[in-house]
């Protein structure tokens, strides 16, 4: 063991350095002296001069038995494999698109607080319309006040949400409830789930709604409800020509019309409106045979007899069904439709043109004009060959929502007035 001190004293003229060995254990070790050049003893000049070169010949980080890689490889391989946890984490978290907690950073609360206030009810429109309290279904139309009247679907949530909006503004309500879709001509009706029920079985009525008797009860509402019927498929959604072997087949005409007896009389119904499409031809005079024979039937009981019928179609006899009708629904709408050409629903000429030809047929205190509010949507290719669609009709929601998701200009044909657009669907 070499054992060494080093002093350092300074003088007036310069720095002396002073060794002195010394021997510990049987071992020399050097010890600086004073002597002014510096000098350093034979002995203790090769002993550290082998000292010197004993430690230069073995580095300070070597490690012949690798003992310390091992370490440092253990070190690296955990830091890998909990980098790579973390990478996948962080995509997994992206691709899922949830959030992943801050983990190291507290919670930072924002400095919110409960704004109390009192809750702003919108005041509901009361019926301004109207000029005397007559039920609607007893005022003469198109006379001394006007009556207003809406059709009323089921599958479609946003047809309860006008009706709570707009309840003091309607009279007369169409609500589609039944379908005459069987040879036997009885009334069925479709639930929740669109599955198809009897209406009327073993002496009993099955109800048919659950929400808008309930709610016109509850707001006190002066609107009278007339059920709406048709041959309509709600399950295959398709209209059921069908139709003209029911009309001309007395029996089931008969089975019809005790149906909707027993049901008009379950609940406080108006009356009953009739919406028969795709008549065939040969089948027109069961459908006025049928119409009679309503009439006949409600009359005693003050129910009303309404029939939808399409504008100029010769097939129909307007002035026959407008003399046993209480009134008849002109269906003033489907200028163009989704197996023609794209067009407007209802431009405004076509609209007064069938006005015009509906009064010189009917008497003018039967009509009631239906405005459609609804679209289509019409596609096609590259080529600008037609393109089909499974459903091509849309609400006004529905067509709102597209032009808007598509970043469309809705224009407003200043002739037809009627809106439209057009969009590229990339997909």
């Amino acid at each position: 063991m070499v054992i060494g001190e080093l002093v350092i004293s300074e003088s007036k003229w310069k720095p002396t350095f002073r060794w002195k060995p010394k021997t510990i254990d049987s071992t020399v070790a050097c010890q600086i002296i004073d002597q002014p050049s510096g000098a350093v003893d034979a002995p203790c000049r090769n002993r550290l001069t082998s000292n010197q070169n004993t430690f230069m010949s073995k580095p300070v980080f070597f490690d012949p038995q690798r003992k310390r890689w091992k370490r440092i490889r253990r070190v690296i391989d955990v830091t890998v494999v909990a980098l790579t946890v973390l990478a996948l984490l962080f995509v997994v978290s992206i691709m899922s698109g949830t959030d992943i907690p801050s983990i190291l950073l507290a919670d930072q609360k924002k400095n919110y607080h409960t704004l109390k206030q009192k809750e702003k009810r919108h005041p509901v429109r009361k019926g301004s319309h109207r000029k005397t309290q007559t039920a609607p279904s007893q005022v003469v139309l198109n006379q001394t006040e006007g009556i207003r009247a809406a059709f009323y679907v089921t599958w479609d949530a946003a047809s309860f949400a006008s009706l709570k909006e707009n309840v003091h503004q309607i009279d007369l309500l169409f609500p589609e409830w039944l379908h005459v879709l069987q040879p036997d001509g009885r009334v069925q009706a479709a639930n929740e789930s669109n599955t198809l029920f009897d209406v009327y079985s073993s002496g009993h009525v099955q109800r048919v709604d659950d929400k808008v008797m309930p709610f016109l009860k509850q707001e006190n509402a002066n609107t009278d409800v007339v059920p709406l019927i048709n041959n309509f498929d709600p399950v295959a959604k398709t209209w059921k020509s069908s139709i003209g072997d029911v009309l001309m087949n007395p029996p089931a005409r008969a089975r019809l019309r005790q149906d909707l007896a027993a049901l008009l009389a379950s609940d406080n119904f108006g009356g009953i409106t009739l919406d028969f499409e795709e008549v065939p031809y040969s089948a027109q005079p069961g459908y006025l045979a049928l119409v009679q024979e309503l009439a006949a039937d409600f009359k005693p009981h003050g129910w009303k007899l309404y029939i939808s019928v399409p504008p100029d179609n010769a097939d129909f006899d307007f002035g026959a069904l407008a003399r046993f009708a209480d009134g008849l629904i002109l269906m003033n709408y489907d200028q163009h439709f989704s197996n023609g050409k794209p067009g407007s629903i209802a431009g405004q000429d076509w609209f007064e043109n069938n006005l015009e030809k509906a009064l010189k047929t009917m008497p003018r205190e039967k009509l009631i004009c239906a405005i459609g509010n609804y679209g289509y949507e019409w596609a096609t290719d590259k080529k600008g060959n037609s393109i089909p669609l499974p459903d091509p009709s849309r609400s006004v929601q529905q067509a709102w929502l597209t032009a808007t998701e598509s970043e469309s200009n809705i224009e407003f044909d200043p002739d037809a007035l009627n809106p439209h657009y057009a969009f590229i669907d990339e997909e």
